[in-house]
């Protein structure tokens, strides 16, 4: 038997079908700490292309408009008090967090490991009493104890070091433990970062060195991580299981080796005094991250670095 159905009946029947479409549909929300530093500023932009809503936790007002300007949500707060970084993580109600903030203004280990203790437990205690099951810090991967070949992520931490080392070492060991306390973690170990904005680009800390008469360094094995590849990682990393996974390129290189081309790149030639390697400076393999599935855009810091940028 035939049954008419009249235009208005469709009509309804098709914005009931197209409402519960939504209803299932929900976009994640993700709230980025250091979201107008040198990672941050790339991620928050790459997380809006891939369809995320995301809010970024800044400590100005300048922080905010360039945030919002840029289509990000965002906060004020210190990550080093807690009542700021809960009341925002209690506001947005993120369903993932990534800790994307350093304190390198003046290369001062202390306040930066400050902030890797203190601002990462804020995070955490935030992020536990809202109920946020996913949570990604950055951490680096050059912290690891001697040894004469690659670490891996079995490898310990260097916590017999001491100085401005052990000051850096304890920061990395108390984020990550923090970190690993919510359910969903993923702590990503990131070798030297190069690129636009780093102290290997252009004006940077190592680039004006080699401008200069003499460059000291030692031998020992580097590994480096391209910034545009720390931020695309970071965002591959959202799908990985819970753990801690060095991300460094494919090619650790000599100290000697790579001061050597790069001084070619730069077309200067500065004394270069090289010293032995500590048995820390041993370079860290990627075969776990790689494993994984992990992607890179410049498997080597060969093709990252020329043209310097």
């Amino acid at each position: 038997m035939f049954t008419f159905i009249t235009f208005d009946i469709y009509l309804k029947r098709k914005i009931i079908i197209e409402s519960k479409k939504l209803e299932d549909f929900t976009i994640t929300k993700v709230f980025v700490t250091g979201a107008t530093g040198l990672i941050g500023t790339k991620l928050t932009q790459r997380l809006l292309q891939e369809g995320y809503e995301v809010a970024g936790f800044t400590t100005s007002q300048q922080g905010k408009a360039k945030l919002v300007d840029a289509g990000v949500e965002a906060y004020i707060g210190d990550i080093l008090k807690y009542d700021t970084v809960e009341a925002a993580i209690s506001d947005y109600k993120p369903d993932i967090i990534m800790n994307e903030i350093t304190d390198l203004k003046n290369v001062d280990m202390s306040a930066n490991t400050r902030v890797r203790i203190e601002g990462t437990k804020n995070l955490v205690e935030a992020a536990l009493k809202n109920n946020v099951k996913q949570m990604q810090s950055q951490s680096i991967a050059f912290t690891y104890e001697g040894g004469d070949t690659l670490a891996t992520e079995e490898t310990p931490l260097d916590t017999q070091s001491t100085g401005d080392r052990k000051i850096t070492v304890d920061g990395v060991e108390v984020l990550e433990t923090e970190t690993a306390r919510i359910e969903n973690s993923v702590v990503l170990r990131y070798g030297l970062l190069y690129g636009p904005g780093t102290w290997y680009g252009k004006d940077g800390m190592i680039y004006n060195s080699f401008k200069e008469d003499t460059v000291t360094m030692t031998d020992g094995v580097q590994s480096f991580i391209h910034i545009d590849d720390a931020v695309e990682v970071a965002i591959q990393a959202l799908n990985f299981e819970s753990g801690i996974y060095n991300v460094a390129d494919d090619e650790p290189v000599k100290g000697d080796v790579w001061a050597a081309w790069y001084a070619d790149l730069l077309n200067v030639n500065p004394q270069l005094n090289i010293q032995p390697a500590e048995a820390h400076e041993r370079g860290a393999s990627n075969a776990k991250f790689r494993d994984h599935g992990g992607k890179l855009i410049y498997p080597s810091w060969k093709q990252g670095m020329d043209p310097i940028k």
